[in-house]
């Protein structure tokens, strides 16, 4: 019976686990007004490792006395493994069990990283970069006896339950023979073991009692002073970055009572920390009372927040890097000692250090025993960031740093074990042939990223079913960065868990080209010149479970295990075709669909088993299979292997058709196929062996008869047609412009900078660039076998204005629309779509195919991304120009069912989509609107809510949040990667959207909101803002009136319009976002009282709101538009225009520029680098069209750069003052020289302002560039 206590809350535990997955983790709001007990720490500290399980980890080193976990919360990104090259740090508090105040503060802390992650930048770069342990509490048994508002405390809080004083018992003792005193401070022992462990790189020991930092020794023995004098320097440093950051502790005096019986002993932690641990550990100390009451809290946690966030950026200072063996494996515990600082750190389990050290010039040598040692001489460290500067040690036999393959994910120090030299008569290729497990494999890809940092990025596409990363391994010069002139080529493995071949081929080439770049030309000319990305596993879970049967641990038939996903799917036969929707599509399959859509991949080749040979798709056109042919004969040329048939050979060569597996009924179609109709990549098959599952011992023989093809297959993309579509005006590279070669169904089309990339076979072809907008272009080419060929186009743009005539026709039909009754007969003449229902997701998704296939020639159904379940968000665009983008046309955003459970918004928004479709080319104002507009809708936010949401339930939850809990409208936040699919998918689509107005349908009032939804934030354009929303709530019959009658309580609302936040205040929402990011003014629209009302009252609600829906249409062409031109006419890109000195528009590449203003006399400022200011002044009617204007920079200044303007104005204001202060000399009066200083000032600040306003984008983004913030400044790599 008592065995079954022990199990049954492991049992409990596996459905609770599973109901969070639609439940979220609640987390209470931090109040700052009370002490948390053991419990309610314990509780709170779960609650946080649940809710944000993906950047934390909670975990127990020990126990008290009394038996209370000693908690340790790691903060950082994948918390669960230990990542190479990534410095530890760690805060520890309530030491002393009364000094209360570091215990509430490192909570505080917890949850300040937790929630700020992916909203602040600092927090953000920290969390990613630094293995954060927070240890709250090291002493909660002297916690729990402590008294609040005790500021001097008493013995009894202060020590441990066998009454030891916990810091002064850090005796140096072996802590594998056991003693008395470790066994009465099992705290200690605990943390001392943890700290030898860890090789914590810095630390804060948070105290009580004082303000003040300080640093070892405590004792103040002259042994150990002697040994500090070369490092108090840097220490200093450490507790200064702290006391400046803290308002009381940087005072001289900050008037507490000092003990005069205070004395220092041997034996404190942070001493050991320093001698034993290779830790630099400060000790600072909070407040004057030790245990403050609880109104103090807040206070204090405002005094602590920003000196323990800089203190914590400390740990990226000084040197840091790897010291490997000659073949590149890290040597742990190797020694690393600075020439004149008589203190020495040794190396982590990777072989990697980190050795703080204050911005100088240093001699470095590392050492480990049977190594010769290694000394770099004069190493410059910086300011702020770590010199990067790695080791290789020379030794006859080497070992290599790797995992004991278990099933464990956390890695200690048992885990390591040393394996014997390679096989591989290469002398630079050294990993093992073997077959490596999952963790295993992403030890050696965070590796190689961390020891080759200037040519890898490591990434992950997604995650597998089982949540396994699909890692990414890029290896570049500058990786992770679009660059000209350098060609993508990709590399796909395990395709099926089963064929081990590919993963291992793949392992293998990432390490061969780390370690021969800069040694073997080949090599460093493909990596100069390439982006090559290799995913090792496709299919991870299959892997580790065909892993598992080649062992022995798992039986059945080993061609089969594995070969699927965890759903028991192909992933090989599971990409859609383009007749199919992605419903059924698995997570490995979506991952790696998106990673392909985001690059510009010219070849793709995935390493497969169980055949040999090259294989490609089917159905072909006769162009393309040449040059399939032209890539595997290329192929078998490198290749040893080939030189002897085997029996599973494939012909040469060979289509897909041919090749037979074990695969399961189709779900899709398989990755060569999707890939050549669907992308711009041509993708292959290479077949490398007989057997799904090789030998080991045959791994190094596959390897060496395959790798010099396979470097030929990235040598390929180098010798095809490349080159540059551009504007004929401007000279601009044109993205997403379609290059296609007559004779061929397949497309390529530009990345951002123009530039394309197409694989042809030696021949003669005819190729047309074209571009929306642009007129198309063809010309001739001749490719050779040996050598690239540049191919250029030049396109013009088409005349696509309108003519004089058409425009005053329409501008007058707008207004006649605008007069009072023009709307309202309009939509009482229309054809009615009568399609009012509820429909579920599959017949909505019906539906939205029905008016795609029905009105093909003004309609364009698409798809932004897939919920939480996999259900496609729609998005129907609705325009007469599909696919040609016209200079800043109006584009106007409807949006329904953020909230499942508000139902009448998708079926508006469907009944308006059939309205319009229905109406065009029979209603001539209908017809006109949607040829001069661009309308795109999105009927269904929140497909997984609104499937289980209820008809009937007014004021029900059910269904309100997504599939994962969230409450879309609140996850809306700008620079976050943990956002919820949905908000991805609308977020992107905002983002560069170029919308001029947004509006969205909610349910559960009436009314219209308009941003902010967040508190404290004023808009700059609130007056347009509330005018757009009063514009709905005044078409409305009933929205005006300001009399919702949801409830008895129900206050009038003037004109039904309310700013967001006080209607419902929150941050994360949808039309803050727009606003911020999309620079698109939104207004929420409330249609009714009832959140989900029955189906009959459907028609109502419809006639209510179909003509406040085309005065939205209408509001985006009585806008404010035009275009500004240079004195040649030329039209002045990045020009911008400032309406009424606080709402900013930017031009386009065209000068064009459009916003939406509210009714009145508009002020424009008009400014452009390089030309003086434009002022002028534009009314604003509210029931006409205003007319395009034009903006002509009359006056050129001099093309100066804004460098040398500052250099010149810098020269004249020191002559000036030069000629002031002779002047001064000269005649003593000093009056004059004040008064010219102040001239000079206002001059200064008159110069700073005009070269601010010249700025292209006064807006400027949050967040810095990735590679802005980890670019190294010096690079040392010794061999």
């Amino acid at each position: 019976m008592h065995i079954l206590w022990l199990i049954l809350p492991h049992i409990l535990i596996v459905p609770h686990q599973m109901l969070g997955l639609r439940r979220p983790i609640k987390v209470n709001e931090e109040t700052y007004r009370g002490y948390y007990n053991y419990a309610a720490m314990t509780d709170r500290l779960r609650r946080f490792s649940l809710k944000y399980s993906h950047i934390c980890n909670l975990a127990s080193i020990g126990q008290s006395v009394e038996g209370r976990e000693l908690w340790v919360m790691r903060i950082t990104v994948n918390p669960s493994k230990d990542v190479p090259g990534k410095p530890r740090f760690k805060y520890v508090g309530n030491i002393h069990g009364d000094e209360a105040l570091s215990r509430q503060v490192l909570v505080y802390l917890i949850e300040y990283l937790l929630t700020q992650y992916g909203r602040d930048v600092r927090v953000t770069e920290l969390v990613n970069r630094t293995d954060i342990y927070i240890m709250a509490s090291m002493n909660p048994d002297g916690f729990e006896r402590a008294v609040e508002g005790d500021c001097t405390g008493s013995a009894e809080g202060r020590e441990n339950a066998k009454h030891y004083d916990l810091d002064k018992s850090f005796q140096f003792p072996d802590l594998d023979e056991p003693s008395s005193k470790t066994s009465d401070t099992p705290e200690v022992t605990a943390v001392m073991r943890w700290i030898l462990e860890k090789k914590f790189v810095l630390s804060g020991s948070l105290h009580g009692g004082s303000v003040m930092a300080s640093f070892p020794f405590d004792d103040r023995s002259s042994s150990a002073s002697s040994g500090l004098t070369a490092d108090e320097a840097l220490f200093h440093h450490l507790a200064q970055a702290y006391t400046e950051n803290h308002p009381i502790m940087r005072m001289d005096n900050p008037g507490c009572h000092v003990d005069p019986n205070k004395s220092f002993e041997d034996g404190g932690m942070q001493d050991f920390n320093y001698l034993k641990g290779n830790c630099f550990e400060v000790t600072f100390r909070f407040s004057c009372c030790k245990y403050p009451l609880a109104s103090q809290l807040f206070t204090e946690w405002t005094n602590n927040k920003e000196a323990l966030l800089t203190y914590m950026q400390k740990a990226h200072i000084g040197v840091r890097g790897f010291v490997m063996t000659r073949s590149g494996f890290g040597l742990p515990n190797a020694t690393i000692f600075v020439s004149g600082i008589h203190h020495n750190i040794t190396t982590w389990m990777f072989g990697d250090y980190y050795r703080l050290l204050l911005p100088g010039r240093y001699d470095i040598t590392a050492s480990s025993p049977g190594y010769l040692s290694n000394t770099v001489k004069n190493v410059p460290v910086i300011e702020g960031k770590a010199t990067l500067l790695n080791f290789t040690l020379e030794k006859p036999v080497e070992e290599m740093l790797m995992l004991d393959p278990s099933e464990q994910h956390t890695v200690t120090n048992e885990d390591l074990r040393t394996l014997g030299l390679p096989t591989s008569t290469y002398p630079i290729q050294t990993l093992k042939f073997r077959h490596h497990s999952y963790d295993e494999m992403e030890m050696l890809l965070q590796l190689f990223s961390a020891v080759y940092p200037n040519i890898t990025d490591l990434n992950s596409a997604g995650q597998s079913v089982q949540g396994r990363n699909l890692y990414v391994m890029e290896i570049s010069t500058n990786p992770g960065v679009d660059q000209q002139g350098k060609p993508e080529v990709m590399f796909v493995g395990n395709l099926h868990g089963n064929e081990f071949i590919g993963r291992e081929i793949l392992l293998n080439l990432v390490e061969y080209l780390c370690r021969n770049y800069g040694k073997d030309p080949l090599v460093t000319r493909l990596v100069n010149g390439t982006r090559i990305h290799i995913m090792p596993s496709m299919n991870p879970d299959g892997f580790e479970l065909a892993l598992k049967a080649h062992k022995g641990r798992v039986s059945g038939d080993l061609s089969i295990i594995g070969h699927r996903n965890s759903h028991r799917v192909d992933l090989n036969a599971n990409f859609p075709e383009q007749s199919q929707s992605r419903n059924s599509v698995e997570a490995e399959t979506r991952a790696v669909i998106n990673w392909v859509k985001a690059h510009s991949f010219v070849l793709s080749a995935s390493i497969r088993g169980g055949f040999r040979g090259v294989v490609y798709p089917s159905s072909l056109d006769r162009i393309d299979e040449y040059m399939f042919k032209s890539v595997a004969k290329a192929y078998y040329m490198q290749s040893q292997a080939f030189q002897e048939p085997q029996a599973c050979d494939v012909p040469r060569p060979r289509k897909k058709k041919g090749i037979k597996h074990n695969r399961p009924v189709a779900t899709g179609t398989d990755m060569l196929t999707w890939a050549y109709h669907g992308t711009d990549t041509l993708a292959i098959n290479i077949g490398l062996s007989c057997e799904l599952l090789p030998p080991e011992e045959l791994l190094s023989e596959y390897w060496e008869k395959n790798h010099r093809a396979i470097l030929q297959i990235i040598q390929q993309v180098h010798l095809f047609v490349r080159g540059m579509v551009t504007d004929g005006h401007s000279g601009k590279g044109i993205g997403n412009a379609t290059v296609v070669v007559k004779g061929s169904r397949h497309q390529v089309h530009t990345s951002s900078t123009g530039q394309y990339w197409r694989p042809l076979a030696p021949g003669s072809y005819h190729l047309t660039a074209s571009a929306p907008g642009y007129t198309p272009m063809s010309a001739s080419v001749r490719v050779l076998e040996s050598r690239m060929e540049q191919l250029n186009f030049k396109l013009t743009r088409k005349a696509l204005h309108p003519s004089g005539g058409e425009q005053k026709d329409f501008e007058n039909l707008v207004e006649q629309l605008l007069v009072p009754g023009g709307l309202d007969q309009l939509v009482r003449s229309l054809l009615p779509a009568k399609t009012l229902q509820y429909r579920t997701y599959r017949e909505r998704s019906e539906f939205l195919r029905g008016l795609a296939l029905n009105f093909p020639h003004i309609t364009h159904l698409y798809s932004l991304g897939q919920s939480s379940e996999f259900r496609t968000i729609w998005a129907l665009e609705i325009t007469s120009h599909l696919g040609i983008p016209q200079p800043a046309e109006p584009k106007i955003l409807f949006v329904a069912g953020v909230h499942g459970n508000a139902a009448v918004g998708p079926e508006l928004l469907l009944e308006f989509a059939s309205v319009l479709c229905l109406n065009y080319g029979r209603n001539p104002a209908v017809t006109k609107l949607v040829d001069r507009s661009r309308i795109l809708i999105v009927p269904c936010v929140n497909p997984d809510g609104r499937e289980q949401a209820h008809e009937g339930l007014c004021s029900s939850s059910v269904g309100h949040n997504n599939a994962h809990g969230i409450d879309l409208d609140t996850d809306f936040f700008y620079g976050n990667a943990s956002v919820q699919p949905e908000t991805r998918a609308v977020m992107d689509l905002i983002h560069g959207g170029k919308f001029s107005l947004s509006v969205v349908l909610e349910g559960g009032s009436l009314l219209a909101t308009y941003p902010y939804d967040r508190s404290k934030q004023h808009a700059t354009n609130e007056e347009t803002l509330r005018y757009l929303a009063s514009l709905y709530a005044r078409s409305h019959p009933f929205m005006h009136l300001g009399n919702a009658g949801c409830s008895k309580k129900s206050a009038k609302i003037p004109g039904g319009v309310l700013k967001g936040v006080d209607f419902s205040a929150h941050t994360g929402s949808m039309k803050d976002f727009s606003l911020d990011v999309g620079v698109c003014p939104e207004i929420t629209v409330y249609t009714g009282c009832c959140m989900f009302p029955s189906e009959n009252q459907l028609f109502s609600l419809w006639m209510e709101n179909r003509m406040p829906l085309f005065r939205m249409v209408l509001e985006v062409h009585r806008r404010l538009s035009g275009v500004v031109r240079d004195s040649k006419g030329h039209p002045v890109s990045g020009a911008v225009v400032v309406v009424n000195g606080s709402v900013s528009v930017h031009a386009d590449s065209q000068g064009h520029f459009t916003t939406l203003v509210a009714p009145g006399t508009q002020q424009l400022q008009v400014q452009a680098h390089g030309y003086q200011q434009v002022l002028q002044q534009v009314n604003i009617s509210s029931d006409r069209v205003t007319r395009p204007i034009v903006i002509d920079f009359t006056a050129d200044r001099a093309p100066l750069s804004r460098a040398v303007f500052l250099i010149a104005t810098a020269s004249l204001t020191s002559v000036l003052i030069c000629a002031l202060l002779i002047w001064h000399l000269r005649s003593a009066k000093f009056s004059r020289i004040r008064d010219g200083v102040r001239w000079l000032r206002r001059k200064r600040e008159d110069l700073r302002m005009e070269a601010m306003a010249s700025e292209k984008s006064p807006l400027r983004e949050e967040f810095l560039d990735e590679s802005e913030s980890e670019d190294d400044p010096f690079f040392v790599e010794e061999h």
